[in-house]
């Protein structure tokens, strides 16, 4: 006979810890889902003024750090100090909240109800950012494809997270195969009775995760560590059974389910209202990645002058310059990057130095502009011709100096790792 909820006794120890957890995640986890779509946004976005307001002055008084805004809606769960004074200030108000919680209530017997409706709020929040994560590797869009631009960077030059995204960006399958196990693992959480393989299952992925963000300094460690304790808390709610089946080789009875609200009609409502909100996280993230695969992702369109260009003849002031290795205005490599939404470039000059700049390409002026990403100031302005498919000719005026500049395309396919593709045998 299965044994009530009021008959069930915890220990001060079990509803301490409970009650802290209880308090820090929903902190944390709110205001989710009035977050998770653009239609809510305005419902939840008066606590993020909130947070902006009130973040930035506990870290000055209390912890002395400059807790600046960054991404907005993003900023408590980002590696900043924002997201950190968000952290230490979710752990004091828990403490607080606890002490006076245990207080108001030390005949309490258990939280067997609470923890229910606690582990919903949970399941549904990972499962957003478990579709969030996986559809956009299933629709890859999350890591892009390598470019003319990564293809020119030596690795020493590429930032430890650079590096990861080139590897997770090579593969399309790679990417795929992990999107799927991250949305499976989301679509096993919406069901009471899938929970535990689902948390499991989220477990893993996020362990991935996690291991990636360290390991390569990708700066959502806070975000992806609390996913990563969200799931093993999850699953770990059955411990004692997963114990049994799978060390102890010990019978286990099954759980009997029962509805959080007692009243039919109200249950079903609620019931309905899950399975919308089940329904609108997944169509939503299909629809926002499928997006993104369009606009930035592999399916994204190229710039029309994309490629990698090595100067054949530089003339400054009507002067043909030679190739000197101290020469910091010659240009030496031009490489046009990125597609309609991100149409960025590099120009390397003879002293091997690289400036990012974004570049515009009208082709039916055949203007060229290319204004610095950091001085707004420095604006150019090249008027270019192709005259035949491996060359490209650019007239204008930069650093002050007429240039005319005759360039040939080189052939990414030089590139070992964008020419290798997969193949079966290796001799």
């Amino acid at each position: 006979m299965q044994t009530s909820p009021v008959e069930i006794y915890w220990s001060d120890a079990r509803k301490f810890l409970f009650r802290f957890f209880f308090a820090y995640l929903f902190i944390y986890c709110f205001p989710f889902p009035f977050d998770s779509f653009e239609f809510t946004k305005p419902v939840a976005q008066p606590y993020y003024d909130f947070l902006d307001f009130i973040i930035p002055r506990i870290g000055e008084s209390w912890f002395h750090l400059k807790a600046k805004t960054a991404f907005p809606l993003f900023d408590k769960v980002d590696d900043s100090y924002y997201g950190l004074v968000h952290l230490y200030t979710a752990l004091i108000i828990s403490f607080i909240a606890t002490i006076i919680w245990t207080l108001l209530d030390r005949k309490r017997k258990n939280y067997e109800i609470l923890n229910q409706w606690l582990r919903l709020y949970l399941r549904f929040f990972l499962v957003a950012y478990l579709f969030g994560y996986g559809f956009v590797k299933v629709f890859p869009s999350q890591f892009q494809p390598i470019t003319a631009n990564r293809l020119t960077q030596t690795v020493g030059d590429q930032s430890p997270m650079l590096l990861a995204w080139n590897f997770m960006g090579y593969s399309s399958v790679f990417q795929r195969i992990l999107g799927i196990s991250e949305v499976l693992a989301g679509i096993l959480l919406l069901f009471r009775r899938t929970t535990t393989v689902g948390a499991i299952l989220s477990f893993g992925v996020f362990g991935f995760v996690v291991m990636m963000d360290f390991s390569f300094n990708v700066p959502v460690r806070l975000l992806s560590s609390h996913l990563l304790f969200i799931s093993a808390f999850l699953f770990l709610g059955d411990g004692n059974r997963l114990m049994k089946v799978f060390f102890l080789n010990k019978p286990i009875a099954a759980v009997v389910e029962r509805s959080l609200i007692g009243h039919r009609m109200y249950s079903r409502i609620f019931t309905g209202l899950l399975i919308i909100l089940g329904i609108c996280l997944f169509y939503s993230q299909i629809i926002i990645s499928r997006r993104s695969e369009r606009e930035f992702g592999w399916k994204a369109p190229q710039s029309p002058l994309y490629g990698v260009f090595n100067t054949s003849y530089f003339i400054r002031n009507h002067d043909t310059i030679p190739p000197l290795e101290t020469d910091s205005l010659r240009w030496k490599q031009l490489v046009i990057d990125g597609g309609s939404w991100n149409q960025q470039g590099v120009i390397k000059v003879s002293s091997d130095k690289r400036t990012i700049y974004n570049i515009i390409a009208d082709t039916l002026k055949h203007n060229l502009q290319i204004n610095s990403t950091h001085d707004t100031t420095e604006k150019y302005s090249f008027h270019y011709t192709i005259p035949d498919s491996t060359h490209l000719f650019i007239t204008g005026i930069w650093k002050k100096d007429s240039i005319e500049v005759l360039m040939d395309k080189y052939d990414l396919n030089n590139f070992l790792l964008h020419r290798e593709k997969f193949i079966w045998i290796n001799e």
